[in-house]
């Protein structure tokens, strides 16, 4: 292995930059293009959830295994190998025909970015060993953070002036450059001490529960919460999760180390850090649905509108260590979660005729609750393990919010599905001047869970009188945001949770060593 020089260990930092901006974009920025998306492809709300969702899942299961694959195998292999994939799976996403396509290429882009991922702090560490780390991460975390920021802008100028396609287009040459410049410059690195022996029944048990669960909550509506299927999926989360325990427990080099769950503030710390990431991703997806879908915001606009709680947070997170010393670190985790929850529940009370600029303010107040969440919340996690459990710990606190991501919504997607369907079926039953063939087409649609909702405007309403469409079109817009408003009380509740087991958490001070 070639020593990094000065010189060029900041080239590594900005080919590490780029492949982190691209995996970091990619959380935010699919989040806007999805009523696009749904109304291209023709497909459903559950459809929409699955091309957020399976990049979640994937990612989080693979995340741990990827991390010591590169210490067997090679840190730059595993990183230029992810980097490959993930650009290669940005084309498939980009040219997908259809949704079935483009949910399978978003899996075989969380496998790119989960070999990536684990990597590039690995690559890091090894090209600053000799000074400057500290600076690094900085840059580190400051493009994760803009990339988050960033997304819902880009993905909006992309949606509006070209097409849902370039949100994963865009991804091609930055991939290809990335992958050019770290093939050069990027020093090959292992850890010579790695165990070679990977938990492969962990990883199959864990990934059988993890998608029972999911499978179970998005596509409860289209099948029957009672039907065989959905209860077959409830049953293999059980089953797999069960499994993943008694297997973790036993094994010699488990995918988690199931004793860093004796601490409580480990335990408190990862609940608190899950529901975080429960109540941000599943509001973005919620709003996103509500700005365009109701509102009839375009694309741009609604990422404009999502801008000042993402400034925010930014701006709060570098103080909210500093507090957190000050007042102590239980207090301003309760405090931040707590305001999250208030704010969500003011802006639960979504309708036709709510405008945009209501809910900045409940935005901004999310975005301070959430700045004050992050950073001290990995404090407390990584700070409750051993020095030399430090890379178990970052790997669950890693997978504890990618889960977190992913319930977030599946649960308040299932909510939010169960609600429509039900408040729908009503409403179409009680509407005059729609003949009855056209009614039942649209009850089966809904109960099926095939309705389009990215264009309500466009379903095929043929034979009715024109005032009697319009009052269609007014009709689900209602329903979606009265249903979506039921989604966003259950937010507000899981981060009121949160809230309560930062209240379990200690202050350093207060741990016997």
């Amino acid at each position: 292995m070639t020593k990094p020089t000065p010189h060029n260990k900041w080239l590594v930092l900005g080919i590490l930059a780029i492949a982190l901006f691209m995996m970091n974009l990619d959380v935010t920025i699919v989040n806007i293009a999805l009523p696009s998306i749904m109304n291209n492809l023709d497909a459903s709300l559950a459809d929409a959830e699955w091309v957020v969702n399976v990049y979640i899942l994937v990612f989080a299961i693979s995340l741990i295994t990827m991390g010591r694959f590169g210490d067997i195998f090679g840190r730059k292999r595993m990183f230029i190998s992810g980097l490959v994939l993930f650009t290669i799976a940005s084309l498939a996403c980009g040219l997908s025909p259809n949704i079935q396509t483009l949910v399978a290429s978003r899996a075989f882009q969380a496998f790119g970015g989960a070999a990536m991922m684990p990597a590039t702090l690995s690559i890091l560490n090894v090209a600053f060993k000799d000074g400057g780390r500290g600076q690094a991460m900085g840059v580190w975390g400051a493009v994760s953070g803009a990339a988050s920021a960033l997304g819902p802008i880009i993905g909006g100028l992309l949606v509006d002036n070209l097409s849902w396609e370039y949100i994963f287009l865009v991804n091609i040459p930055l991939g290809v450059l990335a992958v050019i410049a770290g093939i050069i410059i990027i020093s090959e690195s292992t850890d010579p001490t790695a165990i070679r022996q990977i938990d492969w029944p962990g990883i199959a048990s864990a990934t059988a529960g993890l998608f029972g669960l999911t499978f179970a909550l998005i596509e409860g509506q289209r099948f029957g919460w009672s039907s065989p299927i959905i209860l077959g999926a409830f049953g293999l989360c059980a089953i797999g999760l069960a499994l993943f325990y008694y297997i973790e427990k036993r094994s010699r080099v488990p995918l988690i180390r199931l004793n860093l769950f004796k601490s409580v503030n480990f335990t408190a710390g990862n609940i608190v850090s899950a529901l975080l990431m429960f109540g941000l991703i599943g509001i973005l997806f919620l709003l996103v649905l509500y700005f365009q879908i109701v509102l009839g915001l375009s694309a741009v606009k609604t990422g404009l509108v999502l801008l000042p709680m993402s400034a925010v947070v930014v701006l709060i997170a570098p103080f909210a260590g500093r507090m957190a010393e000050r007042n102590g670190v239980r207090w301003i985790l309760a405090s931040g979660m707590l305001i999250i929850s208030v704010a969500i529940f003011f802006m639960a009370d979504l309708s036709v005729d709510t405008t945009w600029q209501s809910l900045i303010v409940p935005l901004i107040l999310a975005g301070v609750g959430m700045g004050l969440v992050m950073a001290p919340v990995n404090t407390v996690i990584m700070g409750a393990a051993k020095v030399e459990q430090s890379g178990a710990a970052s790997g669950i606190m890693t997978t504890m919010r990618q889960i977190g991501s992913l319930l977030g919504i599946a649960v308040l997607g299932a909510v939010l599905q169960s609600r429509l369907a039900s408040g729908l079926v009503s409403a179409v039953n009680g509407t005059d001047g729609i003949p009855q063939e056209i009614k039942k087409a649209i009850i089966n649609a809904i109960n099926d869970g095939a309705m389009n909702f990215g264009d309500m405007s466009g379903m095929n309403t043929g034979g009715m009188p024109e005032m009697a469409q319009t009052a269609m079109t007014h009709m689900f817009t209602t329903e979606f945001a009265s249903s979506l408003n039921m989604a966003m009380m259950v937010a507000a509740i899981f981060c009121l949770i949160g809230a309560v087991a930062a209240l379990f958490i200690k202050n350093p001070s207060q741990i016997t060593k």
